[in-house]
């Protein structure tokens, strides 16, 4: 099965066989104009891949990337015309090469995946360290996928088989477990963004790769509770960048991984959880994704169940039940 890692492998090897194409390159958009490798302004023409949305979608895997074409324009702007007309030609081969690309001999690459119909293509004019023109083209790729929990990387591990009385610590409990259980994981942390970085327990900075549950919205629905939460999956860059693309593609299999599991379970994610690409500088650099992630809990909303006691303030003045907060007031101080 074709991942992350390999597209962008494809992507690469599709540069290197285009004679126009001089240098290839992939990550943060800062970095086009840099060569993390020769840490020197790349050869032009150059082809920059910027990772975009991953949408997990029922049966396949839509990825979403903006892949740069540019080349570098004369002072005078005498060669403006050609450059734009050059690049564009470039990302209309690139988009063609993807789709039509049934054989091994051609790359095969339409065989594992295809790019989507509709890409829109943007043009830019930039002064870098350089003047820099070119085409900025979003594209989707899509992947099928057979969400399988058979072959991934989680052992000693069952979700309960029936959730509908479970509450949110038992799900916080339940993720916690599961990162426990993959082999990927190192650690696992739930709060604020702001702690991601910052085990509250020990104090320092957790190992990697980590998993950080941020909680979000929780819609009460018909014969169901709607969690929302945020998974970020985070992993270490090297200084010089060089494991950039091992780790996008590995912490997004982690991801692929988390969805799946609970997909096949009782709690059921919905389709079109999305992940988001990130590369931030915290006390290191850290990259990976953000999954925006919805689970559904069946429940059935019991008031014989209910911690409540028997009503005895029906029809009591506002006053009444003043005096009685007050009573309790006074109570909870001798307490």
């Amino acid at each position: 099965m074709v991942n992350y890692y390999q597209i962008i492998q494809d992507l690469s090897g599709i540069s290197f066989n285009h004679p126009q194409i001089n240098s290839f390159g992939y990550g943060d958009i800062t970095q086009i104009t840099m060569d993390i490798e020769t840490e020197k302004e790349p050869l032009y023409t150059k082809l920059y891949v910027v990772p975009g949305q991953t949408v997990f979608n029922q049966n396949r895997i839509d990825y979403n990337f903006s892949i740069v074409v540019l080349d570098q324009v004369n002072d005078d702007l005498s060669n403006q015309q050609e450059v734009m007309s050059d690049t564009l030609e470039i990302i209309k081969d690139v988009w063609t090469i993807l789709y039509q690309s049934y054989t091994t001999e051609y790359g095969g690459f339409t065989i594992d995946y295809e790019p989507l119909w509709n890409s829109p293509v943007t043009p830019f004019l930039e002064r870098f360290e350089t003047i820099l023109g070119g085409w900025t083209m979003n594209i989707t790729i899509e992947q099928p996928f057979d969400y399988n929990s058979c072959d991934l990387p989680i052992t000693g591990f069952n979700l309960p088989e029936n959730v509908n009385e479970v509450n949110y610590k038992q799900i916080l409990k339940d993720l916690n477990l599961l990162s426990v259980a993959h082999e990927q994981i190192n650690s696992f942390g739930f709060g604020d963004i702001e702690q991601l970085t910052n085990d509250i327990e020990t104090k320092v900075e957790p190992k990697y790769t980590r998993m950080y549950v941020l909680p979000g919205q929780v819609t009460l629905a018909q014969n169901e509770l709607i969690y929302n939460f945020q998974i970020v999956i985070s992993d270490i860059l090297e200084d010089d960048y060089s494991n950039q693309e091992e780790v996008m593609s590995d912490t997004l299999e982690i991801c692929n991984d988390i969805f799946t599991v609970l997909y096949l379970s009782d709690y059921e994610t919905v389709w079109g959880a999305s992940c988001e690409p990130f590369l931030e500088r915290f006390e290191t650099v850290l990259a990976g994704w953000t999954m925006n992630m919805t689970i559904t809990q069946p429940f059935d909303y019991n008031r014989c169940v209910l911690p409540e006691l028997p009503f005895t303030t029906v029809n009591k003045k506002w006053y009444e039940l003043a005096e009685l907060w007050k009573n309790v007031n006074d109570n909870w101080k001798d307490v």
